[in-house]
């Protein structure tokens, strides 16, 4: 490729223009990303480009032609170093996770330039016939040298163009393919490669004429602008509104938004304070590489639509700094306009300082239990044989553990709505259905004693909400739901059978057999047999006893709604099963009855 050369302040003003407008997409392109590595290959490709221009306007303002003819030597390597910057800019584009060129590219590129800079110099140093075979001798301003090529300055303008439609092909076969990643983007950079390649093929067949110097600036201006979108299109006409971007910048958890092939489209503040870089740095790059090094749930969360994981970030020392709960969502599949996936970093290092609270609060506690359970063990081994002692103590101990409960349980009941012997009728009601079922005894005496546990989550639900005479607004549903989760956090730390029994009963008392319950949502027989079954038992003694807030249901209504329920609300069989204990349920009704009882209609 020669230098431009219309004639004049017109040749003059366009190399200035050139010039200026590739040295500011240089810029702004690595003020957006330059830790990027398609983007310092774009920036090296367009640096190179600016001096070349720079050489082409010192060439037409140079006074004389020997002065010329020394600027325009340095046009060669310049030139290949464009055509080795925009080949490594498409093949870093189409593929970021590649760290470097390999060896055989590195050659490819590396020698043809080693060898314009050795020819430049030689040719500068007065061997011309190097580079020209015959020029002009034109000694006057704003004139530029015109010259014939030799034979090696035309392999090294083929070469240039061989780079550039090596590039074009790279970039569009990724276009072509289906399952690439970016490729709306690459199809708007290889419309830019093809303006590079029209704009030299206008060149080489009909110079750079006055005429033509116009268009020729137009196509090399047209192709940046091109590679531009193509490396920041997602970040700066994205599907997000700028409403959106404001809410997710106010926010204090890290957002990152995704594209269908997993790469950073968009994230707020405070996602790349997480990761330590820029947002610009973060926008382009595939978000298994950021979270390559981070534990294996993040990346495993990555490959679902909808999925949700926790884990501790470790300190220096290996202490644990942060705990986050990580949630992955999707763009509904019915919206076929645009492909996104959310990833956002809920911290819950509070939550998880609670629990571990309250874990060393059951510690403390068992420790007590302990040393009761020692002062009677000594107390029956003074008055009994060693056999009656052990079996005392056993005795004794779940006797304790349960004492613990129902203590427990009563102090929930009392702060919320419930009647007094509402944890009572719950835990009768549960055996008669567990005796149903076909459980062994000792089941059916865990889910009994555990049964009475499945609200002590609404110790954590304030007073307002609990004894609030009337209905609940939507704020205050959600935030009662709240009783479920923080059960299972208080009785699940301990391995005792009868802890880990009342920690899901807590958990999953509220879920259905359609999967419309809450917390989780699950259905069928995902949820534990002991929650299905204290879920039926909680709702007949809600509707069947009176309230403070609200009259007891006739028999006949209730029977009628479990009808109805029956493979909804409540597994099929357990309502069969309470349909044929119902006598034996309304004995426990009566003998447990507040005092405030409706009789059954």
């Amino acid at each position: 490729m020669t230098s431009l050369q219309a004639p004049g302040l017109s040749s003059t003003f366009l190399l200035v223009a050139s010039m200026a407008f590739s040295a500011c997409m240089a810029i702004l392109a690595g003020i957006n990303g330059r830790r990027r590595l398609d983007v310092r290959f774009f920036m090296l490709g367009t640096m190179a480009y600016t001096v070349w221009i720079l050489f082409s306007l010192l060439e037409t303002l140079a006074p004389e032609t020997g002065i010329k003819l020394l600027w325009n030597t340095f046009h060669w390597p310049f030139m290949l170093a464009v055509g080795a910057g925009y080949l490594l800019f498409a093949a870093a584009y189409v593929d970021p996770a590649a760290k470097k060129p390999g060896q055989t590219v590195t050659v490819l590129l590396a020698v043809p330039l080693l060898l314009a800079v050795l020819a430049s110099g030689l040719a500068a140093a007065g061997m011309e016939p190097l580079l020209y075979l015959r020029y002009n001798r034109v000694d006057q301003l704003l004139s530029p040298l015109r010259f014939k090529p030799s034979a090696l300055a035309v392999v090294f303008t083929l070469y240039f163009n061989a780079l550039l439609l090596t590039s074009s092909i790279t970039v569009a076969r990724h276009a072509l393919s289906k399952t690439a990643e970016r490729r709306k983007g690459a199809t708007v950079v290889l419309a830019g490669f093809c303006l590079l390649l029209a704009g030299n093929v206008i060149r080489a067949f009909m110079g750079a004429a006055h005429g033509l110097a116009w268009v020729l600036l137009f196509l090399d201006a047209s192709s940046m602008v091109l590679f531009a979108y193509g490396l920041f299109s997602e970040r700066l006409f994205g599907s997000l509104t700028k409403a959106r971007r404001a809410v997710m910048d106010t926010l204090l958890d890290p957002v990152f938004v995704l594209d269908k092939g997993e790469a950073v489209v968009d994230c707020n503040a405070a996602a790349s304070t997480l990761l330590g870089a820029h947002p610009g740095d973060l926008t382009g790059r595939p978000a298994r590489e950021l979270f390559a090094d981070w534990p294996s749930s993040v990346v495993a969360a990555l490959g679902f639509s909808e999925a949700e994981t926790e884990l501790d970030l470790p300190d220096r020392d290996g202490s644990t700094r942060r705990s986050y709960r990580i949630t992955v969502a999707s763009s509904p599949a019915r919206d076929r306009s645009v492909d996104w996936k959310l990833l956002v970093f809920n911290d819950i290092t509070g939550q998880k300082s609670d629990a571990r609270d309250m874990a060393s609060t059951n510690e403390e506690l068992e420790f007590w239990v302990r040393q009761r359970t020692a002062a009677l063990r000594l107390e029956v081994a003074q008055r009994t044989s060693a056999e009656e002692r052990l079996r005392e103590l056993n005795e004794e101990i779940t006797k304790t553990q349960r004492e613990i409960l129902w203590t427990l349980s009563e102090v929930v009941e009392n702060r919320s709505r419930e009647t007094a012997y509402h944890v009572v009728r719950v835990g009768e009601y549960a055996r008669l259905l567990s005796q149903g079922y076909g459980l062994s005894s000792e089941e059916v005496e865990i889910i009994t004693a555990a049964a009475p546990m499945h609200d002590v989550g609404k110790i954590a639900i304030p007073d307002s909400i609990l004894s609030k005479p009337g209905q609940l607004t939507e704020d205050e549903r959600e935030q009662m739901k709240r009783h479920t989760t923080v059960g299972r956090e208080i009785l699940g730390s301990s391995q005792r059978p009868l802890l880990r029994a009342a920690s899901i009963i807590a958990h999953e008392h509220h879920e259905r057999w359609d999967g419309k319950g809450y917390p989780r949502g699950t259905s069928g027989d995902d949820i534990s047999l002991s929650g299905r079954i204290v879920s039926l038992c909680d709702v007949f003694d809600a509707l069947y006893t009176k309230r403070v807030y609200k009259e007891a249901w006739p028999l006949e209504r209730v029977l009628e709604l479990f009808r109805a329920e029956s493979g909804k609300a409540f597994e099929p069989r357990l309502v069969d099963i309470f349909f044929e204990r119902i006598d034996d349920i309304l004995v426990v009704t009566q003998r447990f009855a507040d005092v405030f009882v409706v009789p059954a209609s």
